[in-house]
């Protein structure tokens, strides 16, 4: 699997702060199955100001360490870049840090109870300097929240969605949980990923979710939530997105026979 959301460096966000917790992180994600982690401070700019530079520079000294440690996981970098003024131009310039560090792929950053000021028109620039719109958490955005056609109108753009395992298992509230699982059947979200920040309270860990996420739109799609789409994405592809399985509880659907899963 493939975590394309996570906080793991150390000290530069309100993610893991040390780097013992770094190492203790990477471990809990690899026995989760977890084999690629992107690391995606935020980039805030006036609060974290994690430019490229930085991050990569973070990302080679985790790897140093946690080679040390034997744990065998890819790490590479990113960031959750927050909704901000000349945001294209600071993509272009090397100051965001892409997912990958592709230059494609772009895991935007909404505040969770301010509305955006035009956000079609910035997808459609995005999209027309030939990035990637991956909108973080969607379902705990007060603004799609309040009216689900504004999401609908920005995936419709070319956007793509990353809902997080806690809202999946209702961590984050019933409100959240319940937004999360009508993008699920809707297919309007397109990756499962942690936003880890430590190991207790938002670890590191997707199974449990996808296994929630299945029964809502089968495994086959579950599955490239974590594997296929985020892979596409962090090589700067436009992934290809099965469709949403409908599931039934007359009995077992085709995928479900397929993995011995019930419907």
């Amino acid at each position: 699997m493939i975590d394309l959301h996570t906080h793991i460096l150390p000290g530069i966000d309100d993610g893991v702060q040390t780097i013992k917790g770094s190492v203790e992180f990477a471990r809990v994600a690899i026995e989760d199955g977890v084999k690629v982690i992107i690391a995606t401070p935020h980039y805030k700019e006036g609060v974290w100001d994690n430019h490229r530079e930085g991050i990569l520079a973070s990302v080679a000294t985790l790897r140093e360490r946690l080679a040390q440690e034997n744990l065998s996981v890819d790490l590479r970098p990113g960031s959750e870049v927050h909704l901000c003024p000349n945001l294209v131009q600071r993509v272009k310039d090397g100051q965001a840090t892409t997912l990958n560090d592709n230059g494609r792929t772009v895991l935007l950053e909404l505040s969770l109870t301010q509305y955006p000021v035009e956000l079609e028109n910035l997808v459609f620039q995005m999209k027309l300097a030939g990035l990637h719109v991956l909108f973080a958490h969607p379902e705990r955005i007060r603004y799609f929240q309040d009216d689900i056609r504004r999401y609908e109108s920005v995936v419709q753009l070319g956007g793509y969605g990353q809902i997080t395992t806690g809202s999946v298992l209702g961590t984050f509230g019933s409100e959240a949980q319940r937004f999360t699982e009508e993008l699920l059947r809707k297919g309007l979200v397109h990756v499962l990923a942690s936003d880890a920040h430590n190991v207790r309270g938002r670890p590191p860990i997707l199974s449990e979710a996808l296994e929630a996420t299945a029964a809502l739109v089968g495994r086959r799609r579950a599955l490239s939530m974590a594997t296929d789409v985020p892979e596409a994405l962090i090589e700067g592809r436009e992934p290809e997105i099965p469709p949403v399985e409908q599931r039934t509880r007359r009995g077992r659907s085709f995928l479900g026979r397929l993995f011995g899963r019930s419907g």
